[in-house]
């Protein structure tokens, strides 16, 4: 139901057009019916005549504005006779005493209550009179069948007053009884509330589903991003045959940019400093161990392929890319559980209040309510002192709002539903704590094997680089003297690099030095130097 002064000063659009065209400035009421027939937006002047929206003319009664198909809508009152005779009579219902035929004072008329869809007038809400000694405030005044509107005084039967007495009676009586009628339905509502909770532990469990599926696909991505390194570096071992140094640099550097976006090796070299000496491939110096790196030296590594290695002497780590990635992941996924977890509290929280409210709504039942009960739009389900019925409680329910409704009216859910709410509440939050427990588990189990597998895969392909190198170096001379950390000669300038000098280099930790100083460049050697005065011990020899 709609209240009169709510509609008063409403604007009228057009579903048509959408444009503004009225303003509601009246309600037309016929005290015969006990209904409103439609709206005034116009009121009669010297040379105009008066405007009218008929109520069946009306698709909606909003919150803000009132709704009619379009300007044809709006009719002069001359062509409704029954609408003309009323408006002519000119009833005015504001500040109207009501009294019973038997002279009793049921108060001052202040408003009224209407069905938005059919017209009908559900009751007056009216200051002071019989009940007021009762409910402090207005109060709800039912419609009765008969209703005779005078100049000062507006008459109704005895029995309004009769009903009226009856009801406030019955709520007295009602309370009493309304506590074993919550009591019979606290069972119902705790098993309801123990299938919300189940609901809610499904949804949870779903969600933690999702986010874990979601991590191995990340990590899936990651493996693969590493293997395709890995597989890249190996496919090039094979491919530069002899091309030593260039597979070196080139090796290297697409692992270390597969990893690391190039852009992010120059952002993070910046104001760093050297941990180690850093060569060219002509091993000359190119950045001292505790040299600051400026941009004029990430601009010369650059022009040299070494951006991955000024990046790695740096400190630069290839993984750190990969790590950032999976834990926005690990971060995002653990929110999704976070929200998963707070959404089911609430639903279960949210249950056991609507639940309970469902459950107990029916106890409101002849109770007269203290306060306005209506939705978003206006819709009004129980006005101010009216009391409870049948089609108040269906509303009630149609429109959520039973909750509102027992509020109303005084009444809350009963001990023993609030204490079976609680259990269930209690062991649902239990329940979400442990499977967010284990999803956050098993998000550190998961990011804990990627990290070994991304090391495992670095490793692989450091040792095969390693390998490489060593093969591609031995039988060259070196450029350099070879000393160990006791200054022993390994391999003087010139000397042609050996298994024994590799493990040599290796135990003494100048392998790095050693490969660092391999002669690369092709031997000019003469026909007669091809040669050797010996022969090897797998040469085949000649037989003249």
């Amino acid at each position: 139901m709609r209240k009169g002064s709510d509609v008063i000063g409403k604007v009228v659009v057009t579903y048509d057009t959408g444009l503004r065209i009225e303003r509601i400035q009246d309600l037309i009421f016929d005290q015969e019916s006990n209904q409103i027939l439609g709206f005034l937006v116009q009121e009669k002047g010297v040379f105009r005549d008066a405007r009218v929206i008929l109520l069946e003319e009306v698709m909606a009664i909003g919150a803000d504005a009132v709704v009619v198909a379009s300007q044809a809508s709006v009719i002069k009152a001359h062509k409704h006779p029954e609408i003309k005779a009323i408006l002519r009579h000119n009833n005015v219902l504001k500040g109207t005493r009501i009294l019973t035929t038997d002279g009793l004072n049921l108060g001052t008329l202040v408003d009224l209550f209407f069905d938005n869809r059919s017209g009908t007038v559900a009751g007056y809400e009216s200051s002071g009179g019989l009940f007021s000694d009762v409910y402090s405030g207005r109060s709800f005044v039912p419609a009765p069948k008969t209703l005779k509107i005078g100049r000062d005084v507006a008459f109704v039967p005895p029995e309004t007053a009769e009903l009226m007495r009856e009801q406030v009676g019955g709520i007295k009586g009602g309370i009493q009884a309304a506590g074993g009628r919550l009591q019979e339905t606290a069972d119902t509502a705790s098993r309801r509330l123990q299938a919300s909770a189940d609901a809610a532990n499904r949804q949870l469990q779903a969600s933690a589903e999702v986010a874990n599926l979601r991590l191995q696909e990340a990590g899936q991505a990651a493996t693969e991003a590493l293997q395709t390194a890995s597989e890249a570096t190996a496919d090039q071992l094979q491919e530069v045959g002899g091309k030593f140094q260039d597979f070196d640099r080139s090796a290297t550097a697409t692992f270390t940019n597969q990893l690391a976006d190039p852009t992010e090796q120059r952002l993070f070299v910046i104001g760093r400093r050297i941990e180690q000496d850093l060569f060219t491939q002509d091993n000359t110096i190119l950045a001292l161990q505790g040299q600051e790196v400026a941009p004029a030296l990430v601009e010369r590594a650059e022009q040299l392929g070494m951006l991955d290695a000024l990046y790695v002497a740096t400190g630069g780590s290839v993984t750190a890319p990969l790590s950032r990635n999976v834990q926005q992941t690990a971060a995002m996924a653990s929110d999704r559980i976070q929200n998963a977890t707070q959404s089911a509290a609430v639903t279960i929280r949210q249950s056991a209040s609507e639940l309970a409210a469902r459950s107990t709504v029916d106890q409101a039942k002849g109770r007269r309510a203290s306060r306005m009960v209506q939705t978003a739009d206006g819709f009004i389900i129980a006005a101010p002192g009216q009391i409870v019925t049948d089609s108040v409680i269906a509303d009630a329910k149609l429109h959520g709002k039973e909750v509102a409704l027992l509020s109303a009216v005084g009444l809350a859910p009963a001990e023993a539903i609030r204490s079976s709410a609680d259990d269930a509440w209690l062991e649902g939050r239990s329940q979400l704590h442990d499977r967010t427990a284990l999803a956050q588990e098993n998000i550190s189990n998961f990011w804990q094997t990627l990290q070994e597998k991304a090391q495992e895969l670095q490793g692989r392909s450091a040792r095969a680089i390693k390998q490489q190198r060593i093969e591609q170096a031995l039988g060259r001379p070196v450029t350099r003297v070879i000393l160990d950390p006791q200054d022993n000669v390994i391999l003087n300038v010139g000397e042609l690099i050996t298994h024994r000098a590799v493990r040599l280099a290796d135990e003494g930790g100048v392998l790095n030095v050693l490969l660092g100083s391999v002669y690369t460049k092709e031997p000019t050697i003469d026909d007669r130097e091809i040669r050797a005065s010996e022969h090897g011990t797998a040469a085949l020899e000649s037989y003249h």
